[in-house]
């Protein structure tokens, strides 16, 4: 009897395919069960191999689960592209990029979409608008990246719904990837209102049957259009004709577990390989993607105005320091919200920091607790009634007294959300006040649920955290407060004025989208801040200018690239042991690239382990060298020590 040597994909710190052997041929993309140790697993095939010279003894695949391959020439040449820059396991990115029930060798479920309303455009396409449609539809036969950069309230979701349009008449699919679960429902319904096709929907939230379905859909052409989150980019999709990415410079599309990639990166190369226009839309684009802009390796699309003449959002400053906040707020943003409130209009108060008080402190003393497991103060909550470190999750129960001195006088500091939503509740006790965060989404529909209100129009206030920052289209919200401004400059990381510059931006582009003249009150102790100013000036091309001239002088990305290695253990000296191993062999290559460290995490000791950072900085083919000459990175261990890698990190953690 013949014997056929199959390659096999397992998860693992494995960079190869593993060596089975199989009584019959299979084909590759197939998903077979085989032992691994002393598991049994998932694997996906990759076609025949010679045997193994090396190998005396060769496991056999225990059985064949599909009839087909399910997955794609595409998807793998995507997946292999990941695992060579990012430095990771290919068949571990290859399985995790299958629905939970797929990936463990369930039968393939049956196809599920919505069909499209096929309801006529209620909008006049502006002239800036019809531009921007235009260039994309004309390059839909070649590879192009376009950066779709328009003020908030522009109107970029109708010119996708165009694109869309368009792809569709073509007998082509489009995918679109939005940053966060809380925009999905509404990017759903507003593409979904003037489809003639079919829709999938794939995010975290669904459940993983829906999930899988939507796979299906997808991979065997039956939709028409693939809207999701950043894992659906590695979907398979034979006849896709365009990729779409909404608010591109969103961190949630960079994976921080396992393999670090971008979907936003990712979705440029997998546009590339393909051939087809990629779109990247954005009010605020990251400075990567403005910078490439800027060079031309990017084609930018303008828009500049709001439609039908609608102006920009009024923004003032509140000096804090003249105005003083009480639980929050300074008179003049109460002042705002009631005027706001008689007008029969909605009100956003912004603050990104859930819970009830960021710090507990004894007055007597100033004693403040501390996470036995992190450095860092725990936040006070409410619900439950405890002490939570945001960090590593512990909860400890909220003292009645204080350990240092045993005075009861502990005292509240600081607002969250939580306690913004009380302070609300009493000052305007005849308003609907609706908190938006992880605490009150983490059930299933609980974010669409909430704002259901909102949608409707009715006057309320809403209190939230960066979830209601960005994409959201609320008709009747006309007046944003920024409650703490200053949060956001006090960071030590050399990305914190960019995000402090988007989310800002963002959070206003949310106030007077349809009717009156929005209006952004932000409460700052720093009002003569050059960074806040220019935001006042709502102009992104002055500010993105101001902070790559900035980034330049220290040769920071996106003049440069960066790798971070970060090491961990529960104790400290293993960490920098293992990580000046590194570094010694690093510099051994003599290369051009620049070590920053060994050197402590910003918060060295989390969850139970000490966290120690090495960072290169160069040119990307130097880094990527570096890296695969000193690697594999994957699960790399020095003893207890356990290394990651993370390529173009977002935050330096």
């Amino acid at each position: 009897m013949s014997s056929f040597f199959i390659k096999v994909f397992v998860p693992g710190p494995f960079f190869e395919p593993l060596v089975y052997v199989s009584e019959t041929p299979i084909e590759a993309g197939m998903r077979v069960r085989v032992a691994l140790g002393s598991r049994e697993i998932t694997g996906i095939t990759d076609g025949e191999t010679e045997k193994p010279k090396t190998l005396k003894t060769i496991k056999s695949i225990l059985s064949i689960i599909d009839e087909y391959s399910i997955i794609s020439e595409e998807q793998r040449d995507l997946v292999q592209f990941a695992s060579d820059y990012y430095n990771a396991p290919l068949g571990d990115l290859l399985l995790s990029s299958l629905p939970a029930p797929i990936r463990r060798g369930r039968p393939i479920p049956s196809a599920k979409t919505e069909s499209g309303l096929a309801r006529p455009c209620t909008y006049r396409i502006t002239d800036e608008q019809s531009k921007a449609i235009q260039s994309v539809d004309e390059s839909y036969h070649r590879f192009q990246c376009f950066l779709l950069q328009g003020v908030t309230g522009s109107g970029k979701t109708q010119i996708f719904s165009e694109l869309i349009h368009r792809a569709l008449a073509r007998q082509q699919q489009v995918l679109l990837l939005v940053p966060e679960i809380g925009l999905t429902g509404q990017m759903v319904e507003r593409i979904r209102e003037q489809l003639d096709g079919q829709l999938a929907v794939s995010h975290s939230g669904l459940a993983d049957g829906a999930r899988a379905r939507a796979f299906v859909a997808a991979s065997n052409g039956v939709a028409d259009v693939l809207i999701g989150t950043r894992s659906t980019l590695f979907t398979p999709m034979p006849r896709l004709g365009l990729i779409l990415i909404d608010e591109e410079h969103d961190g949630a599309y960079k994976n921080q577990e396992g393999c670090r990639y971008s979907a936003r990166d990712l979705a440029v190369v997998r546009a590339q390989q393909r051939s087809i226009p990629v779109v990247l839309s954005s009010a605020t684009p990251s400075l990567e993607s403005w910078h490439r802009a800027e060079l031309g390796k990017y084609k930018r699309l303008r828009l500049s105005s709001r439609p039908r003449q609608r102006p920009a959002p009024l923004m003032r400053l509140i000096d804090a320091r003249q105005d003083k906040p009480r639980d929050g707020l300074t008179d003049a943003s109460r002042r705002a919200i009631r005027q706001t409130i008689d007008c029969e209009r909605q009100v956003l108060v912004f603050l990104n920091r859930r819970g009830y008080s960021p710090v507990l402190m004894c007055r007597d003393c100033g004693w403040v607790p501390e996470c036995r497991h992190c450095d860092a103060t725990p936040t006070l909550h409410k619900q439950p009634d405890c002490l939570w470190c945001h960090h590593c999750d512990h909860r400890s129960k909220k003292p009645i007294e204080c350990p240092k001195c045993s005075g009861t006088n502990l005292i509240a500091i600081g607002q969250g959300t939580k306690r913004l939503e009380e302070a609300l509740s009493t000052s305007f006790s005849d308003v609907p006040i609706i908190r938006i965060d992880r605490d009150t989404t983490a059930r299933r529909r609980a974010f669409q649920k909430l704002l259901e209100p909102v949608t409707d129009g009715d006057p309320c206030i809403m209190v939230g955290t960066q979830m209601l920052a960005k994409g959201h289209d609320f008709k009747n919200l006309s007046t944003v407060i920024v409650a703490d401004a200053d949060q956001g400059l006090s960071s030590a990381d050399f990305r914190s004025v960019e995000h402090f510059v988007q989310l800002l931006t963002q959070v206003a582009g949310r106030a007077g989208r349809y009717q009156d003249r929005g209006q952004v009150l932000i409460q700052t102790h720093q009002p003569d801040s050059a960074w806040i100013n220019r935001i006042l000036r709502q102009d992104y091309d002055q500010i993105a200018t101001a902070m790559i001239a900035e980034r330049m002088q220290f040769n920071w990305p996106p003049s440069s690239h960066l790798a971070l290695i970060t090491a961990r253990a529960k104790t400290l000296a293993p960490v920098f042991n293992a990580l000046g191993e590194i570094a010694q062999k690093i510099r051994a290559l003599n290369s051009p690239i620049k070590i920053l460290g060994p050197a402590p995490a910003p918060m060295e000791r989390r969850n139970r382990q000490y966290h120690g950072q090495l960072l290169l900085l160069g040119k990307r083919s130097v880094v990527q060298w570096v890296l695969k000459v000193t690697g594999p990175w994957a699960y790399k261990r020095y003893g207890k020590v356990l290394i990651q890698l993370d390529v173009d990190p977002r935050n330096l953690w």
